[in-house]
């Protein structure tokens, strides 16, 4: 068994490879459509094909890569009906679960929500968008994790990619820092075992993020 002193068991080099693509995903280095080519992944991670081929077939299953056997590998397209209804869903799992389940939050619970918190606060301070995306579901996945519905536990975590992928697009009137006091609001919410505050909160953050997805995407009117 483990003990206090034993060495922390090192990350598989395909998570690390999955973060890093992912990563280039959520800040736009890596653009919705792109065609992801196996040689080009190597030179850039300096990894071999197999932890490549492993992460993304992870972001395939994930709805953020589009993979098609014997014809490309790309990044997942923009697809706004499929997205909004996926950012819908999400939303209605997470207010749901925080309704139900804030109310019985331990305190390990709500402590991994302050560490979670810090580490949004740290990526708005510096801007770090890809650091933004992941702080975010990872915060939201704490709420998920406490919950007792596995059914609702798995969609959640696999939905909420769509949720990070489009919080914070370009030009969206969502800033990080409007993000950010959402979710000081819920963590408050959370500490004081509020479950009607918190699922409050979180209807209104993904409202406004839904709505601004659909404003980003919306087709120009050719009369404007």
């Amino acid at each position: 068994m483990p003990t206090k002193n034993s060495p922390q068991p090192r990350r598989l080099l395909r998570d690390e490879v999955y973060d890093t693509i992912l990563g280039a995903i959520l800040d736009g280095t890596l653009e919705p459509g792109e065609v992801l080519h196996d040689e080009e992944l190597m030179t850039w991670l300096g990894s071999s094909r197999t932890p490549i081929r492993e992460a993304l077939n992870r972001l395939a299953e994930e709805d953020v890569v589009e993979l098609v056997p014997h014809r490309h590998t790309r990044v997942a397209p923009i697809n706004v009906a499929a997205i909004s209804e996926s950012l819908f869903v999400i939303g209605v799992i997470h207010e749901h679960l925080a309704r139900t389940t804030t109310a019985h939050l331990t305190d390990e619970h709500v402590a991994d929500l302050r560490r979670e918190l810090a580490h949004v606060e740290d990526a708005v301070d510096t801007a770090d968008a890809a650091a933004l995306g992941r702080s975010i579901r990872s915060y939201f996945l704490v709420v998920v994790r406490a919950a007792t519905n596995s059914v609702l536990r798995a969609k959640a975590e696999t939905l909420s990619l769509q949720l990070v992928r489009f919080l914070l697009p370009n030009e969206n009137v969502i800033t990080p820092q409007r993000a950010l006091e959402f979710i000081r609001g819920i963590t408050a919410a959370a500490e004081a075992r509020d479950g009607e505050r918190a699922g409050d909160l979180i209807h209104d953050l993904h409202a406004a993020t839904r709505s601004n997805f659909l404003e980003f995407y919306r087709e120009p009117d050719p009369t404007d």
